[in-house]
Order: C-alpha cells, then structure tokens, then sequence
C-alpha cells in the first residue's frame, strides 16, 4: 500500500532499519489519525526510542516509506516543523536557565508565548533563573513538559513523560499531555506505565521483535 496524502499525522509502510549491524525495526506499518492518542509498549531495548527518533525524522528508514502530517518521512526540514519529540533526558540545554530554554525552543519555531505561565503552570516559577544543570531530573522533566505545552506541536512524541517524577509530578504530565490531546495535537506516548499513559492515550500498541502489533 503506498502512503500518500490522507486523514493520517503518521503512516508507515513496510518500514526497516537498522543501526550497524543490529536490525531494529522489521516491516513496520503504521496509520495514526489526526488528533489520535497512542501508547507505545515494548521491553527496555524494544526499540520504541528508535521508533519515535524515526517519527521524528532524526533517523532514516532503511527501507519503506513514510509520512508525517503528509510530508516525506524523508523530507526532515518539513517534517520538524510539525513535530516535537519530548526524549526521555529532557533534551535541555543544560548552560541555559528554565527561562532561557523556552525562550529558545519558542524562537526556534517561530513562537511567542507567555513563559513565566509556563514555568508557574509546572511548578518552576522559583526556578525560572536556575540552569538546567543544576535542576533535579524531575524538575528538568517538567520544564520539557512546559516546552512541550508551549509549542503545542501537530504530532507530539513523548519518551517515558512519568519516569523520574513523583506522584504529584505524574498527576502534573497527565493533566498537560491531557491539554495537549485537547487542542488537537496527535500524541504517541512511550511509556512503561500503560495504566496512567492510557488516560491520555489509550489506543496502545506494543513494539516487539522489531514489529508493531496493537489496536
């Protein structure tokens, strides 16, 4: 089946790759709707990670083809401008403050935004002159929580958004992820916690043996 322009944020066809000599993904296909919430499962070393890298166009398929919000797989310019990938480490910049890092990321893609709300709407106000460095993982998780709800990106991919938070701090990834899914965004969650990943993305599918099977 060939992928083309359609109702579809993500669709692959018969998708590979490898890295070196270690062969990750084996015929993957994939078709997530605009605005769909989806948990991705897997054992650690599944490769879900690689997955979402892939949805996000920092990896090349090997073989197969895809599209994300109907651009190219292959066209990573066009493709990032619609997605965001929230990684596991938070992904910050870790010589610049809480402040400093929204700011970035908003001009970065052209955005503007009240960041002072962001950081109060995630607990951060106090820390809003800290450098990333110097925050506590859960703290760095909730700052790339308030970018991720800042940008408000079309296809939003999330890597393990609960670990290194506690029992507040979850409750805090599920309300914002929640936002997210009520604006419209398409949301792929990669998580070891179904049972909380599911109240805001509760089509799942699991990643096994390189293949992709699921509702």
């Amino acid at each position: 089946m060939t992928v083309g322009a359609s109702d579809h944020a993500l669709q692959l066809r018969g998708v590979w790759l490898r890295l070196g000599h270690e062969v990750i993904l084996r015929g993957v296909d994939l078709d997530i709707p605009h605005g769909e919430g989806v948990t991705l499962l897997g054992e650690n070393g599944a490769g879900k990670t690689t997955l979402l890298r892939l949805l996000a166009s920092s990896l090349r398929p090997t073989r197969g083809e895809g599209r994300v919000m109907g651009f190219d797989l292959r066209d990573s310019r066009s493709v990032r401008d619609f997605v965001h990938l929230m990684p596991v480490d938070a992904g910050l910049y870790p010589d610049l403050t809480c402040t400093e890092n929204l700011d970035f990321a908003l001009r970065m893609h052209g955005h503007s935004a009240e960041v002072a709300g962001a950081l109060r709407r995630v607990g951060l106000s106090q820390a809003a002159g800290r450098r990333a460095r110097f925050l506590s993982a859960g703290m760095r998780k909730r700052l790339a929580l308030a970018r991720a709800l800042l940008l408000g990106r079309p296809v939003t991919l999330v890597d393990e958004p609960f670990a290194n938070l506690d029992a507040p701090g979850r409750s805090l990834a599920l309300e914002v992820l929640g936002e997210l899914r009520a604006q419209g965004v398409t949301l792929v969650v990669a998580a070891h916690e179904p049972a909380l990943s599911q109240q805001v993305a509760p089509r799942t599918l699991t990643l096994a043996s390189g293949q992709l099977a699921g509702a």
